[in-house]
């Protein structure tokens, strides 16, 4: 029978494995965010992109190969330094950012399941948006996602310890538009659980044939109940 690990970690793991189905939608959501973007940027070439919080680095290698100049910045030296396997990248400043990079210092800034990390995530959106010239790719757990569709009681073991705080589309699209200089261009969706449903098909035909289901036709008719809310803004106030 499989067995899942509980989902506690503060962190992120440094080495990931291929057939968890967690690890793999770490990855999946970055590159639903790159096919969103790519939508709306013409010119890969000469666009450049600032990966705050690059983690393990994936984004430098995903963006990089599509052809985006990509670095990356993280607090953690040892992220940094796998990051460095893919293309540049620095032990970021979280309380200035701003100073580090530059205003208008990027084309575009993206930020994947960091926010719900910090203490502070309006000031750092508005750090984010005044590095970024054009736009700000963001990506966040989304509190519609239905881990706990049908609990009989709350399971904390369920939520990273390290999350201080998260959103769904509507309070997302409020921190971004009402208080942070940013305009939704358009949404991006990565995979839809369904916690029966997805958990029956893991344990009878395992990691492949579950992913199939929950990025098509889970996504297809329930893509505001993702695992992130994923989305796109154009940079519109700098003041």
């Amino acid at each position: 029978m499989h067995k899942e690990p509980p989902r506690t970690s503060k962190h992120l793991p440094y080495e990931v494995d291929p057939q968890n189905r967690g690890h793999f939608y770490e990855n999946y959501w970055k590159h639903c965010a790159l096919k969103l973007l790519e939508k709306h940027v013409p010119g890969k070439s000469n666009n450049t992109v600032l990966d705050y919080g690059c983690g393990r680095g994936e984004t430098l290698d995903i963006f990089g190969c599509a052809g985006f100049k990509v670095v990356g910045a993280d607090i953690d030296p040892h992220c940094v330094k796998l990051s460095k396997s893919f293309g540049e990248a620095h032990v970021l400043d979280p309380e200035n950012p701003v100073a580090q990079f530059g205003a208008g210092s990027f084309d575009i800034v993206t930020c994947f399941h960091v926010l719900e990390h910090v203490e502070n995530p309006k000031r750092t959106l508005n750090q984010l948006r005044e590095i970024a010239r054009n736009y700000v790719v963001l990506a966040v757990p989304n509190l519609r996602h239905l881990h706990s569709f049908g609990a009989k009681q709350i399971q904390l073991h369920i939520i990273n310890e390290g999350h201080l705080q998260s959103w769904d589309h509507l309070y997302l699209l409020n921190l971004a538009e009402r208080h942070c200089g940013l305009k939704l261009v358009e949404w991006g969706f990565d995979a839809t659980i369904l916690p029966i449903v997805s958990n029956l098909t893991w344990k009878l035909l395992g990691t492949k044939a579950t992913v199939a289901l929950e990025t098509g036709i889970f996504r297809r008719l329930f893509p505001f109940h993702g695992i992130s809310v994923i989305g796109l803004f154009k940079v519109q106030d700098r003041s």
